[in-house]
């Protein structure tokens, strides 16, 4: 859905107002009982229909649950938001992990300011890996998210990628990403993840 204005004396919205609207879709679809993610991109809405799997949903629980406990002062947010409103983008991550003192610090109950965030996981679907691959890699170090993980169960893989840069005019993740296999020990921010009892998708 594009937010630029149909009438060319009318301004864009702000990004305020794609908030609003944004929580407006994802009520309206709870009310009609769909869950939906509703993602601000540069002042369109992207409405994405949910339909995680029993192995995705189960790998975004172990990894929320390995954090807090190893980390009594962690906060892992499952289908947390994570914004950078200067840039006018909102993703809604699978998890998201950070201090306690960086979820404090936030305004709002919103979304995390990205630089903010520990670390953004994700978890890739079948239907639709390029979401992961493409568009989040593109889209989580131009926000500022220091760290992001992709776990991938259809080939039982785990990718990290870290250090957001712009030395080459475009943020992107400087590191040469770190590749691990299901049943490794995964750091991930300030944690560790064991990912044995990971369980791969079936064919």
């Amino acid at each position: 859905m594009s937010a630029q204005p149909v009438e060319p004396d009318r301004s864009t919205a702000t990004y305020d107002e794609l908030r609003d609207l944004a929580d407006a879709f994802v009520d309206e679809a709870d009310r009609l009982g769909n869950r939906v993610r509703a993602d601000i991109d540069e002042q369109e809405i992207r409405v994405h229909m949910m339909s995680p799997s029993n192995p995705h949903g189960m790998i975004v629980l172990e990894v929320g649950f390995q954090i807090r406990t190893q980390d009594d002062g962690a906060v892992a947010a499952a289908e947390g938001r994570v914004h950078h409103p200067g840039l006018g983008l909102c993703r809604t991550a699978d998890l998201l992990a950070a201090t306690t003192e960086a979820y404090e610090k936030q305004d709002d109950d919103f979304a995390f300011f990205a630089p903010d965030v520990s670390v953004a996981v994700e978890v890739v679907s079948p239907s639709n890996p390029g979401n992961d691959y493409i568009t989040k890699l593109r889209d989580y170090p131009r926000m500022g998210v220091p760290e992001y993980v992709i776990v991938d169960p259809r080939d039982g893989t785990v990718t990290v990628h870290s250090g957001p840069d712009t030395a080459s005019g475009e943020p992107r993740y400087a590191d040469t990403p770190r590749r691990y296999k299901f049943g490794d020990a995964v750091p991930m921010g300030r944690w560790t993840i064991d990912t044995a009892k990971f369980p791969r998708y079936r064919s």
